[in-house]
């Protein structure tokens, strides 16, 4: 197969707007774009008389589009919830949650030896889930740069791509005072991604209502994309839906915090655009993919508020919808970018077959025409650099290669990340000690001198709050180097309470026997809920 050129033949689920399906299909793909999707019959493409597509034997889907995860979190393995909280602000402020969550993940993620290792191994959980577009990780640079980590999924809010807007991302609320500056803000953006009214009752949905200007005149635009809304009730998302609005649903995350999920047979009565996202591994999945069965199953739970095919369309073509992306990604169709996952099979029903489907289901994943994951017969191609994962009893090799690779991760293997955050974890109960091992690159660069440059993350209550915070650790030891720059730290209050050595959540829910026990053992999630989002378990 040319290296320019490459074709894949196998059930063609389009996702288009007639979801055409094609029972036996190819894929015909030239650098990244797709130069044609049509029956196996068909003849070829000019230019493709030589080319043998690769019988994949399974079913193709556009690459799948998610639109909420704060991803540098999703090395934690979900939290043990204590009680049901009001909104984000009352869990953010508890002990519990700042010792299992919030104080660990400011130890590891500012450490310029561990975050590297975060950044590779959370954008691997990504692709062995099929997930090829998401949100980003922001770094931050001894040399007082900050930044996006620029992997191999895209990232929603620096694509790296003219054809692509950047979306806008925010987690605070909007204060009243500035609902007409957050009007303007969302005239800036094709989409602006809010965390909009988490929780429940009046407080949390207080933050909507407080975007109404003057009577009848609101803070709403086609751009914004509301995250959660569970406080909303139906006159609201009727307002959403008037103005043109969209909004991310968490449903696992919402049941796990607040023991309750947006009105969603409200909210697709209104008509609104509603796209997926898993949040984050401590309070939600583990990936998409299985964020997209919670989606599938609370809605047949509720009385079947959304077909199988309604559920694919929130991570696929929906999403890239919201996103403005629509005219290039979310579906497969000639001239689109070449972003596709092929599930093993092609007999069942396409959609039930991906909302059934686990990570030993994902037999190939291509980004931006580049094949990224893959079983070893469907791998002919990949480069040296490519790494075998083993899960579950099955294999994948990953296509770390990328002459555009982000600097921060260069030459770091999937393992090499795997043992630097399996130490590091272990080691939180002595903080101080573990990361100063840990020092920046030395553990996959030791052939490369020392760098000037090292790279920490910066984490969601830091861009909250405007600044970027290490963490002060008890008794008088001083912090390591590594942990602390004057240039672009200043310093957070002492840890809350001394940390507890953490396991690394495993890169797939195939394999991981811990998962469904620890969401079977979630204080919140009603247990007729329960039932319906894991049954058998």
């Amino acid at each position: 197969m040319q290296a320019n050129k490459r074709a894949y033949r196998g059930r063609v689920v389009q996702m288009d707007t007639t979801f055409n399906v094609f029972a036996d299909g190819i894929v015909w793909i030239e650098a990244n774009r797709i130069i044609a999707v049509a029956d196996a019959g068909a003849s070829k493409p000019v230019g493709f008389e030589h080319i043998q597509p690769v019988v994949t034997g399974g079913t193709i889907f556009p690459g799948l589009i998610e639109l909420h995860n704060h991803l540098a979190y999703n090395v934690l393995r979900p939290w043990d919830v204590p009680k049901p909280y009001a909104n984000r602000e009352e869990w953010r402020d508890d002990e519990d949650y700042k010792a299992i969550v919030n104080d660990p993940m400011n130890v590891l993620g500012k450490s310029s030896g561990v975050a590297p290792a975060i950044a590779r191994y959370t954008e691997a959980k990504c692709l062995l889930a099929g997930t090829t577009t998401s949100q980003g990780i922001t770094l931050s640079s001894n040399l007082g740069m900050k930044r996006y980590y620029r992997g191999l999924i895209r990232n929603v809010e620096e694509s790296l791509d003219s054809n692509l807007p950047d979306a806008k991302a925010r987690i605070p609320n909007y204060r009243p005072k500035d609902k007409e500056q957050f009007l303007k803000d969302l005239k800036d953006y094709e989409c602006f991604l809010l965390h909009l009214s988490e929780g429940i009752g009046d407080d949390a949905r207080s933050y909507f209502l407080g975007l109404e200007i003057e009577p009848g005149s609101w803070a709403i635009a086609p751009s914004l994309t509301g995250i959660h809304c569970t406080a909303l009730k139906a006159e609201d998302f009727e307002r959403l839906a008037q103005n043109g609005a969209g909004m991310v649903w968490s449903p696992l995350s919402n049941l796990m915090l607040y023991g309750g999920t947006a009105d969603i047979k409200v909210a697709r009565a209104a008509g609104i655009r509603i796209a997926l996202g898993s949040d984050w591994s401590p309070s939600g999945s583990k990936n998409l993919l299985h964020e997209m069965k919670m989606a599938w199953r609370y809605s047949e739970f509720s009385g079947g508020i959304f077909s199988r095919r309604e559920i694919v369309a929130m991570s696929t073509i929906s999403a890239a919808g919201l996103l403005r992306w629509d005219r290039y990604l979310g579906s497969l169709e000639t001239g689109k970018y070449a972003d596709l996952i092929v599930i093993r099979g092609d007999q069942s029903d396409p959609y039930e077959a991906l909302l059934n489907a686990d990570e030993t289901s994902i037999d190939l994943v291509v980004v931006d025409g580049v094949p990224r994951s893959a079983r070893p017969a469907l791998a002919a191609g990949f480069s040296k650099t490519s790494e075998l994962v083993a899960f579950a009893n099955e294999r994948r090799m990953i296509n770390f290669d990328d002459a555009a690779a982000d600097q921060a991760v260069a030459g770091l293997s999937l393992s090499a990340a795997e043992k630097i955050l399996k130490e590091a974890m272990a080691g939180l109960g002595n903080p101080l000690a573990i990361l100063a091992k840990v020092s920046p690159y030395s553990q996959w660069r030791a052939d490369l001198p020392p760098t000037q440059e090292e790279w920490t993350i910066v984490l969601d209550e830091e861009e909250e709050n405007g600044h970027d915070t290490v963490p002060q650790f008890d008794g008088s030891a001083k912090i390591p180097e590594i942990l602390r720059d004057a240039k672009h730290t200043s310093p957070m209050a002492p840890l809350s309470t001394p940390l507890k050595p953490q396991e690394l959540d495993k890169l797939t829910v195939a394999g991981d026997d811990d998962y469904y026990p620890s969401f079977l053992a979630q204080k919140n999630i009603p247990e007729t809920i329960k039932l319906a989002l894991f049954p058998g378990q």
